[in-house]
Formats: structure tokens, sequence, C-alpha cells
């Protein structure tokens, strides 16, 4: 009987040791935690490459788990020897361009806010840590500038001018390409300073855009060519891509043989292309 009892004291004894130890050993972890050093949530190997377009808002991320008492800058390295250039520093931005923003997205991300990035804006910035020594996340930031250009219905492409016959029908594609992130809602045609994407005051004007998987491309359709459709026509979408030609509406059957011209020489291209003109005048 004795031995029941005291093996029952040592069953009870045990029990709570049992519970203190996991009650301590908790604790002990919880405190380590809770001392640990800052480190970026998601961490990567090299660089981390950001691409963007041209007049954009872009966001460079960087997310700290475990910041404590340490502060966050952001700073673009200009040229390879030189030293970085801060930009800002905790909640403060220290940036001359206001262009330049932090943003403070709970719980842990400080994110660099470049509104309407240019060329200039292209380079290596360093997210930072205020540890001995620093922490580090390095972001490459590239940005792309769309290509634009207006090509004829033989997806030739018009550098300067185009010509056509009076009474034809006008067929000219603006192209545009190396779109990043999201695709532009509209690509406006203008003649001059008048849009004609919703012309309605000469009539037989009609303009059609589709959007593709990396750009866009846009057709122009003028019906029953007169000479007052001569002039400089402009493709452009938003501030990031524009183009501008001359066209020009001639008499008689003489357009083809001055577009094919084109593809000559220089010298050749313009003596023959006066000499066209002036015979197609002669004869009206």
């Amino acid at each position: 009987m004795e031995f029941i009892k005291l093996w029952m004291r040592v069953f009870i004894f045990l029990q709570g040791f049992s519970q203190m130890s996991r009650v301590f050993g908790e604790s002990g972890r919880e405190s380590v935690v809770g001392l640990g050093s800052p480190y970026f949530q998601h961490q990567e190997a090299g660089l981390v490459n950001v691409t963007t377009q041209l007049e954009a808002t872009t966001y460079l991320h960087c997310r700290v788990n475990r910041l404590g008492g340490k502060t966050v800058s952001w700073l673009k390295r200009i040229g390879q020897d030189k030293d970085p250039h801060l930009l800002t520093y905790g909640r403060q931005t220290y940036s001359s361009d206001a262009r330049f923003q932090i943003i403070h997205e709970k719980p842990n991300n400080w994110k660099l806010q470049i509104q309407f990035t240019k060329k200039s804006d292209v380079g290596l910035y360093e997210c930072q840590v205020s540890t001995n020594p620093p922490l580090i996340q390095y972001t490459y930031l590239n940005v792309v500038v769309p290509t634009i250009k207006i090509v004829d219905e033989r997806h030739q492409e018009v550098e300067d001018r185009i010509f056509y016959d009076r009474g034809s029908t006008i067929k000219l594609k603006c192209m545009v390409e190396d779109i990043v992130g999201e695709q532009p809602e509209y690509i406006i045609w203008k003649k001059g300073n008048r849009m004609l994407n919703y012309d309605t005051e000469r009539g037989g004007i009609s303009v059609r855009t589709d959007l593709l998987a990396n750009g866009a491309q846009s057709r122009l359709h003028i019906a029953g060519a007169t000479f007052s459709d001569s002039g400089n026509y402009t493709c452009m979408m938003g501030r990031t891509a524009k183009t501008q030609i001359e066209l020009q509406i001639i008499p008689g059957e003489t357009a083809e043989q001055v577009r094919d011209v084109n593809s000559s020489p220089p010298s050749f291209r313009a003596t023959t292309i006066v000499l066209t003109l002036i015979l197609a005048l002669s004869q009206t």
C-alpha cells in the first residue's frame, strides 16, 4: 500500500515537471524569436529584376520581417564606382525629385514609388535595413520605351511621306510594340491638331484599334481621297510613343510609281519624284 502511494507521488511530480518544462520551453523559444534579427520576407538570390514602361508608375517592393527598432532606407547606386544616392529614410523622402515617394504598406512592405518613369531611372536600387552590417536587398530597374511606326497597305514602313492618287482609299496602319504592363486603352490618329478617331466633319474616315499580346495596332481608312486630305498625320499612344508622316494627294495614277521610287537611293529618289510630279501636273 505504501508503495502505491509513493508511486502516485512520483507520477504527480513527474507530470507537473513535464508541464513546467513545456511552459518554460515555449517562453524561451518565444524570447529567442522576439530577439531575432530582421530578414527579408522574400530573400532573392542575386538581383530582383523589375521591368516597367516609360512614363508608368512603378513600385519597388521591400518586405522586412522582424524589423524591431531598425530603419529601412532606399538608395540608388549611380555609376558602378560611385556611392549610392539616398532616396528615403524610414518614412521620410530625401530625394529632391518629387516622383520618388516611400509608402509603408502594412504589415511589412516598405515600397518605393516612382511616378512617370524616365530612362534615367534605369539602374541598381538598394533597400537597406540599419543592422550592423546593413542588410541589403538589390533591385535592378529597367525602363522599356515602346516602338511605334506607320506602315502602308503593303506593310512597308513610311518614314517620311507617302503619296496617294486623288479618289483612292488611304490605308495606313500604326503599329506599337514593346508595351510592358497594362495595354493602352486607345491609339489616337490626328491630322494636324484634329483627332480623326471620331471624326464626323469629313466623313469616310474610320479608325480601328486592336490590342495584341505586347503591343497594339490601329488602322486608318480614308475613302475618296481629295487634295484637302494632304497634310501631316500623327499616330500616338499616350505620352510614351508618337510618330508623324506627311501624306500627299496627287492627281492621276502616279502614286504607286512615286511609292515604288521611295525604296531607291535618296538622290535618285528625289529626282524621280520631282519629275513624276511635274509630269502628272502637266497632264491635268
